[in-house]
């Protein structure tokens, strides 16, 4: 039992709270990109078999600022962002951390 306990701990404390922000704009004009869906998206394991699972999704504003804030994710796993408009993928910014600000996502 107190190996089982020990292992549980070990597990939990990979997990943390996560807080995100930052801005999607058009490459060359610098125009926000409004109402696109933003995915926070981190792999389940490590290895080379991705399962995706969503930390957390919003929707940019009208100055394409997103936030997405107050999400448990692993500390250890690889994490991306997604950008999406009319159900298309648009954009993807790699090795997101756990509580990146300013993040600047062009467009083309």
């Amino acid at each position: 039992m107190l190996i089982f306990s020990f292992c549980l701990l070990l597990v939990a404390c990979d997990k943390k709270k996560s807080g995100i922000s930052g801005k999607v704009t058009y490459a060359g004009t610098g125009t926000p990109v409004f109402n696109a869906l933003v995915n926070y998206v981190q792999c389940k394991t490590n290895g080379e078999n991705c399962e995706e699972i969503v930390i957390g999704q919003c929707y940019t504003n009208q100055s394409g600022e997103f936030v997405i804030d107050q999400k448990v994710a692993s500390k250890s796993k690889t994490k991306w962002i997604s950008v999406y408009k009319d159900n298309r993928k648009i954009a993807q910014k790699d090795n997101i951390g756990l509580n990146d600000k300013n993040i600047s996502i062009e467009i083309q």
